[in-house]
């Protein structure tokens, strides 16, 4: 796991508005933290290069796709087995989302897209089917009251308003 990256208070709030909107100009930006657009932008180049922003995306509407069901799959791998990687599996299937490498009573958590209760079982069906794959326990949601939320960024203990001196 990369360390953790130290982030003053300007980077932090950066952050945090490219959470909520991605294009941002850096003008805007920049008014919002207090510093030109140009200084906005070299510190959200620093912020890509240490790896902080990983990527900018669109975020859709699934069920305007035609993904109307979303559900949570529990899986557990077959005893002896645990030393085996099944995410490479689990990433051939386009209708897992999100895929999970858990302590608890099951070892992954798999966040499935599918248009119809018919299709979550043929996908269900795929995951049971995989080698290594012990148990499934799917809970089926009826609605979401929030996803994908921005992560707060409050200053912690320590935090200076400029790196070099964090």
């Amino acid at each position: 796991m990369p360390e953790r990256p130290i982030l003053d208070r300007i980077d932090a709030r950066l952050v945090e508005l490219l959470q909520a909107d991605g294009r941002r100009p850096y003008a805007e930006l920049g008014a919002e933290v207090g510093i030109s657009g140009p200084s906005a932008h070299e510190r959200v180049k620093k912020l890509e290069s240490r790896g902080v922003i990983r990527k900018y995306a669109a975020v859709v509407d699934p069920a305007f796709l035609g993904f109307g069901v979303l559900a949570f799959t529990w899986l557990t791998q077959s005893p002896g087995t645990k030393a085996d990687d099944l995410t490479a599996d689990f990433a051939r299937i386009p209708e897992i989302e999100e895929c999970h490498h858990i302590a608890g009573a099951a070892d992954y958590l798999l966040k499935i897209r599918a248009r119809d209760t018919r299709d979550l079982e043929r996908i269900i069906h795929r995951l049971q089917t995989t080698s290594h794959v012990f148990t499934t326990e799917t809970d089926v949601v009826f609605s979401s009251a929030f996803e994908r939320r921005p992560l707060g960024l409050a200053r912690r203990p320590g935090e200076t308003d400029r790196p070099d001196e964090a």
